[in-house]
């Protein structure tokens, strides 16, 4: 019984360290607010040479996007589109920013920092990922 008592005082040390409470240790993670649509708004430039243009009125565009249609495909999209916030949730598919251009619907995934803020995107594929970045 001693071992156990310990082993949970080690524990609410962790989490009361980490999370600041012992309560939102029960969680085991910090819920994030979702991204909102202002945080995708603007000119994005991806790693793998591609970039993206979000604008307001649910429009997109990019140019030299991966295609996505399998491993080492160097087919590159140019192109418009809309743009929709997928919110995901408990048991599907993460949230994402949608892009539907003509009858195919790109995702790119979330990289928050810890206080929620928005701070890269990707697209992967079957072999690789493109990193975007928001450029000024």
């Amino acid at each position: 019984m001693r071992q156990v008592s310990i082993r949970w005082a080690v524990a609410a040390v962790a989490c009361t360290t980490l999370l600041g409470s012992v309560t939102g240790c029960a969680a085991q993670e910090k819920r994030l607010p979702p991204v909102s649509s202002s945080a995708v708004i603007g000119h994005w430039r991806g790693d793998c040479g591609a970039t993206l243009d979000v604008a307001r009125n649910g429009h997109f565009t990019f140019a030299e996007f991966p295609s996505g249609e399998g491993p080492h495909d160097e087919r590159r999209l140019n192109g418009s589109g809309q743009w929709y916030l997928y919110r995901g949730g408990k048991g599907a598919p993460p949230p994402s920013l949608d892009l539907k251009h003509h009858r195919t619907l790109f995702s790119l995934l979330f990289t928050r920092s810890p206080e929620g803020a928005l701070t890269r995107m990707r697209f992967e594929e079957e072999d690789r990922t493109c990193w975007f970045t928001r450029k000024k």
